[in-house]
């Protein structure tokens, strides 16, 4: 019995797509089924601060936000001195007070 080029074909596929006994053998197992060692810690590199970046606007203070933070100020500093001082040189020391704090931002 001759085997024709067709039946050729066809036995040797049929052949291929039977696994065998050492085909299941190899099946590996889930990834959940299989013991997972824990990960160590890994210290962090240390951040780098961010750059400052051109189209960040800066905080603009208005006229009244001013205002408000020198008197303030200005009332803190004649607390410190038991409000016995003169207000005028109270008023002008925190008036140099904020506009260096405003200068630096």
């Amino acid at each position: 019995m001759a085997t024709t080029p067709s039946t050729a074909k066809k036995t040797a596929s049929s052949s291929a797509a039977k696994p065998t006994a050492s085909a299941k053998a190899t099946v590996k197992k889930p990834v959940a089924a299989r013991a997972i060692a824990p990960k160590k810690a890994v210290a962090a590199a240390p951040k780098k601060p961010a750059a400052k970046r051109a189209t960040v606007a800066k905080s603009i203070v208005t006229p009244e936000q001013r205002y408000c933070m020198v008197a303030e100020a200005a009332y803190f500093h004649a607390e410190r001195h038991g409000f016995l001082g003169d207000p005028v040189q109270d008023w002008i020391a925190a008036e140099a007070e904020i506009a260096a704090l405003l200068s630096k931002k």
